[in-house]
């Protein structure tokens, strides 16, 4: 508004001194060619050249303009044949959404015929169709796909590679996936479908040295592979003592070690894997190693599941094992489970009343079943049934319910 006023002040303050020059004096021009004059004021001539200059502009762009009317209303007509493409896809994203997988496929389709960028709609018509469960409808739409853009034939076959993984195809998946790869040796979903497809079949012994530069090429997050590398590193390890099944228990543990050893830091950081070792070491009788293991692991990184495999290992030292799970209590002061593994380890020791103590503060912090049973079992061992009988009725409460009477019983009695 501030912008208006100020050119209207200008406008007119240039109008005012235009009004003043031209009453003042019209000037006089004089144009003149072998046999022909014109005589005028110079204000005229300045209005006649502006209307020259405004007439030639307006048939300049008339003749720019009308030059190609087909081509301007064929340009209108691919602009709302777009416009109506993606109102189209628009509806078949949203029934997607909302779970209506015929009815966006559909629509897709629709945007797909009338788009000239067809590719996507294709390929997002073809995953409804697959989720349907109508395989050769998609099949169909991939081929459709393919026709009207040749140039996108490796994001279709990626598509129809990942369908037919998705339906059970595993080896037309593959032949497609390792086709694609041999074309583009770097492509990460092709990568991705090869993984996939290695994890179904357990070839772990392939699949797990490609993990970390699956990661890198980012054809896998984090989080798949860290499963891949749980899953191989468990699998392998029940390879290692199958093949080496018939050894001697000392060789079966060398070889495991040595499969231990080959893992990557990521994979021996694992719990999962941790506590699967440590179970294939004890069934090779190596319990003094995994005494070790386990100590030095929870020393460095604290874990409750290889804990409580600590707590019980049947070492040769109870004694020893206890002073070593004592010194965590620094670290976790209010741990249950901590406490109940020296309430184990202290029974072990034959520390009747530290035995107790611990197993009460980890009732304390944490009531447990499995502490519960074990407590109740080292009173009854100990002697002390009522104080077993105490502690099981003060965790497990009956409900007020009615009683039997008297002719209950009896009558109970007759019918057995």
């Amino acid at each position: 508004m501030r912008r208006f006023i100020v050119l209207l002040v200008i406008l007119l303050v240039a109008g005012a001194w235009l009004g003043q020059a031209m009453v003042e004096d019209t000037g006089y021009v004089l144009l003149a060619y072998k046999q022909t004059s014109i005589e005028t004021s110079i204000w005229v001539l300045v209005i006649a050249l502006i209307l020259l200059f405004a007439l030639l502009h307006l048939a300049l762009n008339l003749v720019t303009h009308i030059r190609s009317p087909i081509s301007s209303i064929k340009t209108w007509n691919q602009a709302r044949t777009e416009r109506k493409a993606e109102a189209k896809a628009h509806l078949g994203l949203m029934a997607r959404a909302e779970g209506d997988w015929w009815r966006a496929r559909r629509l897709l389709l629709q945007a797909a015929r009338t788009s000239h960028t067809p590719t996507i709609y294709y390929l997002e018509a073809a995953e409804m169709a697959a989720r349907s469960g109508d395989e050769k409808e998609a099949s169909r739409i991939l081929d459709d796909a393919l026709k009207a853009a040749p140039e996108a034939g490796s994001a279709i076959q990626l598509r129809r590679a990942e369908i037919d993984l998705r339906l059970g195809h595993e080896g037309k998946a593959q032949a497609l996936s390792e086709q694609l790869l041999q074309q583009q040796p770097s492509n990460s979903q092709a990568q991705a479908i090869q993984a996939r497809l290695l994890a179904n079949q357990h070839d772990w012994e392939t699949l797990y040295p490609m993990i970390a530069d699956l990661k890198k090429s980012g054809a896998i997050n984090d989080q798949t592979a860290q499963s891949y590398r749980r899953q191989a590193g468990v699998a392998l390890l029940d390879q290692t003592v199958e093949t080496y099944s018939a050894l001697p228990s000392e060789q079966l543990s060398t070889e495991l070690k040595k499969c231990w050893n080959a893992f990557s830091f990521e994979t021996q950081q694992d719990s999962n894997v941790r506590l699967h070792y440590v179970q294939q070491l004890l069934n090779s009788g190596e319990s003094k190693e995994v005494e070790q293991l386990l100590g030095g692991w929870l020393s460095k990184s604290w874990n409750e599941e290889l804990l409580l495999r600590y707590s019980e290992l049947k070492g040769a030292d109870a004694t020893a094992q206890l002073k070593t799970a004592k010194a965590w209590l620094k670290q976790q002061p209010n741990n249950a489970a901590l406490e109940l593994c020296l309430g184990r380890l202290s029974q072990r020791a034959q520390l009747w009343g530290a035995a107790i103590q611990h197993y009460n503060r980890s009732l304390e912090l944490e009531p447990h079943a499995q502490t519960l049973v074990e407590l109740s079992d080292l009173h009854l061992n100990l002697g002390e049934p009522e104080k077993a009988a105490a502690l099981l009725r003060g965790y497990n409460r009956p409900l007020n319910l009615p009683a039997p009477s008297a002719a209950d019983r009896e009558t109970r009695k007759s019918l057995v």
